[in-house]
């Protein structure tokens, strides 16, 4: 199984809890390996190109993108 590489901001390590940032990068891991059953012709990478993603844990808000390589979490939002 391929493993992709998830990258965080430094604001994002300092903004959120250390608890719901092991649990938002477990959970990107498992959404990045899930990509992995998507061919390659499918739209949906080309709209991933170009759209800024959120995914949330225990109230915070993890912005994130997906170059095909690298899942990029740029901003986290706190409750």
């Amino acid at each position: 199984m391929t493993r992709w590489v998830i990258e965080l901001s430094e604001g994002v390590v300092r903004a959120a809890p250390a608890g719901v940032l092991r649990e938002a990068e477990e959970r990107l891991q498992r959404l990045a390996d899930s990509l992995t059953g998507i061919p390659a012709g499918s739209p949906f990478w080309a709209s991933l190109a170009v759209s800024r993603l959120c995914l949330v844990v225990e109230g915070w808000s993890f912005y994130y993108s997906f170059d095909g390589k690298v899942l990029t979490v740029s901003e986290a939002l706190g409750k």
